[in-house]
């Protein structure tokens, strides 16, 4: 069968838009390869692409097909409005010095910048003053007297800032902070920008929406995936509470079981919290992404103190093209960010069992000649009755402490 082409929207995380033509057939790694073209950049090491399915974000398996996360309206090339996809960080790193590709970089910045935005941190005000004086630098240079507004207050700081200040307020302050780094390069400024936001607790993660029982969707409990382990909320007549951080050494066990979660910590009521999401599908991705970043954790946890030993202290990589690398000991060279990646998903791919890291076992189910893959998801939800007992994902890490 000819593998037909379709249309696809890409938001970029500088909210710039591609269209891409892409095939039928086509699985997410197509894509991502296209995409890379079109950006000319090798690699986008820390980047995943997501699609909103049932109201949630979600990262797509770059090794299925399209059709398994887009809708029959797209496939049957009926649809009304744009399909969109996300180019957005799956995984953060605060060693920018990993990301060696310099689009990769700025694109890295510009997913940070708007994290920052949608921050709500509101103990912590004074210190999105000064992350705003490190974009402006970054995005502007030295500051410049002028006699009218030369930003857009809106662009720099979280609405709830705006709303509590005004225009006016942060337009006469922040001027100060941006003169004051007079001097300082926009890749220097741009990395002390990175460094700054992961102090921002609600930055660094992916937001992933559960609940705390099978039939109450509507029974909200955040879930926080993060480089160096999760932390829960709760939503609590409209607001967000949060209740758990959870660091990986603090972590026994996590076990899946269709839309199922079960986490055994130190620090836990009764040692243990059990979750459900909201299809098989999005458990799976959820399984996944949380094994990858512990892996990751723990690959990159001895790379960071290479880096103390060779600098004599924590250096960062600035945001600017290659030549900025200081690699010229080959080596002391450090892995690109793709090759720990492509580690650690071969780590966590199947059935995995290594010292001193994660052990996962998926049970996938018998194979079935279905015309829709969205069909295969429902059956699944049928046989299961409410998918958290039946073969979909049956799966287990322990971690090591």
């Amino acid at each position: 069968m000819k593998n037909q082409s379709r249309v696809l929207s890409i938001i970029l995380p500088n909210n710039k838009e591609l269209s891409m033509t892409v095939g039928l057939k086509d699985r997410g790694r197509d894509v991502f390869s296209q995409l890379s073209e079109l950006l000319c950049t090798s690699d986008l090491p820390v980047f995943g692409l997501s699609v909103i399915k049932d109201n949630q974000p979600l990262f797509l398996n770059l090794e299925e097909k399209l059709s398994l996360y887009l809708p029959k309206t797209w496939r049957k090339n009926t649809s009304k409005e744009k399909v969109i996809l996300s180019l957005k960080v799956q995984y953060f790193v605060k060693n920018v010095q990993l990301i060696l590709n310099s689009e990769a970089r700025k694109l890295y910045y510009a997913e940070l910048k708007g994290r920052v935005l949608r921050s709500e941190c509101f103990e912590q005000e004074g210190l999105y003053f000064q992350l705003a004086a490190f974009a402006l630098q970054a995005d502007l240079g030295d500051y410049e007297e002028r006699n009218f507004a030369y930003f857009r207050p809106q662009g720099f700081f979280p609405f709830w800032i705006v709303q509590k200040h005004g225009n006016d307020y942060i337009l006469k302050h922040t001027p100060s902070l941006h003169r004051e780094l007079k001097g300082m390069s926009s890749s220097e400024a741009a990395l002390l920008f990175i460094q700054e936001s992961f102090t921002l607790s609600d930055v660094p993660l992916t937001i992933y929406r559960l609940s705390k029982e099978k039939n109450k969707p509507h029974d909200c409990v955040l879930m926080g995936v993060a480089s160096t382990g999760l932390q829960i909320s709760e939503v609590l007549n409209g607001e967000q509470q949060f209740v758990y951080d959870l660091p990986w050494p603090s972590i026994h066990s996590i076990t899946f079981q269709g839309r199922k979660s079960t986490i055994r910590a130190d620090g836990l009521r009764e040692k243990k919290q059990v979750l459900y999401s909201l299809s098989a599908l999005h458990a799976k991705n959820l399984l996944q992404h949380m094994s990858n970043s512990h892996q990751l954790h723990l690959i990159t946890k001895p790379l960071v103190m290479r880096l103390k030993e060779k600098n004599g202290r924590h250096r960062e990589m600035y945001i600017t093209d290659g030549a900025d690398l200081d690699m010229e000991d080959s080596d002391d060279e450090l892995p690109q960010m793709t090759f720990l990646l492509d580690n650690v998903q071969k780590q966590t791919t199947g059935t995995t069992e290594c010292r001193n890291a994660t052990e996962m076992s998926v049970d996938e189910p018998e194979e079935m000649l279905v015309d829709d893959p969205e069909d295969v998801l429902r059956l699944v939800e049928l046989l299961e009755g409410v998918s958290v007992d039946g073969p979909f994902i049956s799966a287990n890490f322990s971690l090591e402490r």
